[in-house]
């Protein structure tokens, strides 16, 4: 437990930057862009990010499944630059398609013909992008976090500081908000690169390739499925509800997106930990511990969220993006069990059974996108509902597996009463509960939180105490 909040703690710092960061951007963004064109940064980068999935078709997943058993530098530096030219082989395909799909995407995906040279440089920045998404991962599996961690804030820097040059001094626009992107992708890349040189070289070997392609493949309709829910989601909104509803969409997005420092932290840190330690005879006992400990964070934050989303779109926002405060709840949840189910559905990628995770997001567009049609009269509640669901039913669908497969428990009678707590919030808000009542509300699920937590500690230091003796 310690390692892994250890890890966390590392791992956390860039995420948490990040979403500062970006965070601080969302004011100025609402001020220099009405919602239909915030609404259509979201169409050009979601887009970008499920190309991306073409590029790299998890490659990098896969070189961390195989990477602990290579005993040497040699064969490490094989699998890594064999999974490089991988990369590099389809990152060039799916370019060539996107430019030669130009005039289909101006016209059946943005529906305007004015935002031709965003989708330009949206196609730069994801040639960098894939080479950086993937390099960026040698640090973490060669146990150099701190390393990765600078990387990383270097690039995102340069990053938020070039994009606000380029929107606010150049008045470039939308466009310099990609040209933003482009600039911290090349400059991650470079850096990636130099670190991690000793793995890389012109070395290509057949077995390795099949090995990872083998891994990888069955998960690329999955990735495939969520990179497409991204702008599939984006354009359903925007066709069955407005292109209104989208911009407040994407600001509730950018909000809530701050619960993803989490995400992204226990992202960066499991995999590894995962892949290394499954074997040991302490996980199990291990992983109930952080199972039960990251429910507790993540219930606590998605119902805080819920209730403080009045002071947050006040604040942050202008008066323009108020009413979008009811789908904080409904997304803050739907981040959280992304989360648990990273940490509690990892069946699949120990089993080798990563077929599974396909058909578990077959099933989850499915029900999303029929559910942003059914309920389109219901407005941003019928929106909020449609991304929540799918993720609920991902999460049964993993955790089931794993729990069954794997023989591991997960429920907790706590996450009951959390649950309870989660679903009254957002009915305070819909409601719209005076701030006394919400805030009082709060207090009690903080103080609820602070003795579980205080609780699992003592447990803890107490099995420690255990082992010394």
């Amino acid at each position: 437990m310690r390692d892994f909040l250890k890890q966390i703690s590392i791992y956390g710092i860039l995420p948490v930057a990040g979403k500062f960061v970006g965070f601080f951007l969302i004011p100025i963004y609402v001020r220099v862009f009405s919602t239909a064109e915030f609404g259509m940064v979201e169409l050009l980068i979601t887009l970008a990010q499920f190309l991306m999935f073409g590029c790299n078709l998890e490659f990098y997943t896969a070189i961390g499944r195989f990477f602990y058993e290579k005993e040497n530098l040699e064969e490490r530096r094989k699998l890594i630059s064999t999974g490089l030219m991988l990369t590099f082989l389809f990152t060039i395909i799916v370019v060539v398609i996107s430019i030669f799909s130009e005039d289909w995407v101006m016209l059946h995906y943005l529906k305007s013909t004015d935002y031709r040279l965003a989708y330009r440089l949206s196609i730069v920045w994801l040639f960098f992008a894939a080479f950086y998404t993937y390099l960026s991962v040698i640090p973490r599996y060669d146990k150099k976090p701190r390393l990765y961690v600078r990387i990383n804030l270097a690039s995102l820097l340069l990053r938020v500081g070039s994009t606000i040059f380029y929107v606010l001094v150049l008045d470039w626009g939308i466009d310099g908000v990609i040209a933003g992107h482009i600039t911290g992708a090349l400059t991650a890349s470079f850096l990636n690169a130099i670190v991690s040189w000793k793995y890389l070289g012109l070395c290509y070997d057949k077995k390795m390739a099949a090995d990872i392609i083998k891994f990888a493949v069955p998960i690329v309709p999955g990735l495939l499925l969520v990179g497409l829910w991204q702008p599939l989601s984006r354009n359903f909104v925007s066709v069955f509800y407005s292109l209104e509803s989208l911009g407040l969409l994407a600001f509730a997005l950018k909000v809530t997106s701050l619960m993803l420092i989490l995400n992204s932290a226990i992202g960066l840190a499991w995999n590894p930990m995962l892949f290394e330690d499954h074997k040991k005879t302490n996980f199990r006992e291990n992983l109930k511990i952080i199972s039960q400990f990251m429910g507790i964070i993540i219930f606590c934050s998605a119902i805080a969220f819920s209730l403080l989303s009045p002071e947050i779109t006040k604040y942050i926002g202008t008066t323009e993006y108020e009413s979008s405060m009811i789908l904080f709840g409904f997304l803050s949840f739907q981040i959280g069990l992304e989360i648990l189910k990273r940490i509690r559905g990892f069946g699949p990628l120990i089993l080798n059974k990563t077929y599974l995770l396909s058909l578990n997001e077959i099933l989850g567009i499915m029900v999303g996108v029929v559910l942003l049609y059914v309920l389109k009269d219901f407005g941003l509640v019928g929106i909020g509902i449609a991304f929540l669901t799918p993720s609920i039913l991902k999460y049964f669908f993993l955790v089931g597996y794993t729990s069954w497969a794997m023989q591991h428990n997960f429920y907790n009678n706590n996450e009951t009463i959390y649950l309870a707590m989660l679903i009254l919030s957002n009915l305070m808000l819909i409601y719209s509960s005076s701030a006394f009542y919400r805030y009082s509300f709060l207090a009690i699920v903080m103080i609820y939180s602070f003795y579980l937590i205080h609780k699992k500690f003592d447990s803890l230091n107490a099995r420690v105490l255990s082992i010394k003796k």
